[in-house]
């Protein structure tokens, strides 16, 4: 069951300042059957069963994974698009190939509390992470729009968030 892109489409979202695009990508083949591997090798953020589909949150951006499509939310280009979805076709083929060896898991981890979040930051509201103050960040994190790392006076801790 190798999987190609057949066709992609881009949009803007609907806010008129943006810069950036979303991706839809349409695949030949219905992957259903090799989601939940995919969950267990690419550690998903969010697996559904009913409509089945696999969130992940990779490199700040979350993209979605359904039966017969790719969604991505942010992506500054075609090229950046043509990167991600190269690697996610690459990566759905080699869990095809290799889907009896791995374990499929049909749950994800559970989404990182906001106020555990809110405890690495500085909680001054400094705004040089670009947010307006540190819950709203810690908001973005949990949410897998911003990462961790984007706060320059972040807590450094050993705890896993």
């Amino acid at each position: 069951m190798p999987v190609n892109i057949c066709s992609q489409e881009f949009v803007r979202p609907p806010n008129p300042s943006a810069r950036h695009l979303r991706c839809f990508a349409h695949l030949d083949a219905d992957i259903e059957t090799i989601l939940p591997h995919l969950n267990t090798v690419l550690k998903g953020f969010r697996y559904a069963a009913d409509p089945p589909s696999l969130t992940l949150k990779h490199q700040a951006k979350l993209i979605t994974l359904s039966r017969r499509g790719i969604a991505i939310n942010i992506v500054k280009d075609q090229e950046e698009a043509a990167t991600l979805l190269s690697w996610l076709v690459q990566t759905i083929n080699e869990t095809w190939e290799n889907r009896e060896t791995i374990e499929p898991t049909r749950k994800g981890p559970p989404p990182p509390r906001i106020l555990e979040i809110l405890k690495l930051l500085p909680r001054t509201n400094c705004r040089e992470c670009g947010e307006p103050t540190c819950m709203v960040f810690a908001v973005k994190v949990s949410d897998g729009v911003k990462d961790l790392a984007s706060c320059p006076r972040r807590v450094v801790s050993n705890r896993s968030i």
